[in-house]
């Protein structure tokens, strides 16, 4: 078993120099990157298609593609360096301490079993309910998520429910376990506006219930700025901005910051900031 700190005020994720190095053909993929997700925080992270944002989330996740390697640098989840779980430590740690959201929840779940069941498996295993257990479990947190008729989409098969509310079913099986971590990796992307922002009101809602630390991955900085404490902004697999989220997106200092936030204010990135009254300190 992983031994995690469980003080209140404990950094839920520590990255420290990490480097994802690609072995066949070999190159440097994501260099040098650093950050901190405290309890209770939101980090959102930006950048275009190849800037290593999902790299770098499967190494926290302990999840890298067959031909990529972690070289150096270290991840820590709650005090624990993940270098030290083995493959035990991460059955232990994933699900049940941190958890991820796709972008294509079509791909994460099982067209030939019926919804509620697949989230049955995930409370059966990671939290030994029972079936009747399981269900209850299952049917409270597809209310949760906000899904009408639960008793319904228990039932249903993948192919007779939108992208929006496949989405909300990924989201439940992903938060089933009570994991204090989860990672949204460009969930809202395939969505349309009203879905997303529906799907970006839920996780702030599990958010500030559950107490999640979220890590939120966009190429979307409206996203982020709706949502997110602090944003790091990537662009090939290195940091070129960090900090708080009004600082960097009010007074970006890299020109690729300044470059996005320029392609983005046609859709109302200024709105956002002035709805939420966000000030930079």
């Amino acid at each position: 078993m992983v031994d995690l700190v469980a003080a209140e005020d404990e950094i839920a994720v520590q990255v420290h120099d990490l480097r994802i190095r690609g072995t066949f053909p070999e190159a440097d993929l994501v260099r040098g990157v650093s950050f901190t997700l405290r309890r209770g925080g939101t980090l959102g992270i930006v950048g275009e298609s190849g800037s290593g944002k999902t790299l770098t989330c499967a190494a926290v996740l302990g999840i890298l593609p067959t031909q990529v390697e972690l070289s150096s640098g270290t991840v820590e989840i709650f005090g624990a360096n993940t270098a030290s779980f083995g493959k035990q430590g991460w059955v232990d740690v994933r699900g049940n301490v941190i958890s991820a959201v796709f972008q294509d929840p079509g791909s994460y779940l099982n067209p030939s079993i019926r919804l509620g069941k697949q989230i049955n498996e995930v409370l059966r295993v990671k939290n030994g309910l029972s079936r009747k257990q399981a269900k209850e479990e299952t049917l409270r947190l597809l209310r949760a998520v906000h899904l009408r008729d639960p008793e319904l989409v228990y039932d249903q098969y993948v192919h007779e429910l939108s992208g929006g509310m496949l989405q909300r079913v990924v989201i439940a099986a992903a938060i089933a376990p009570g994991p204090k971590i989860l990672i949204a990796d460009e969930a809202t992307t395939a969505l349309d506006v009203t879905v997303q922002a529906e799907v970006l009101d839920l996780l702030t809602e599990l958010k500030e219930r559950d107490g999640l630390s979220l890590v939120v991955v966009s190429h979307d900085l409206a996203v982020v700025a709706q949502i997110c404490d602090e944003v790091l902004v990537m662009r090939s697999g290195e940091i070129v901005e960090y900090g708080p989220t009004a600082e960097v997106l009010h007074s970006p200092q890299d020109e690729y910051t300044k470059l996005l936030i320029s392609e983005h204010e046609r859709y109302g990135l200024d709105r956002i900031f002035e709805s939420q009254e966000l000030e930079v300190a």
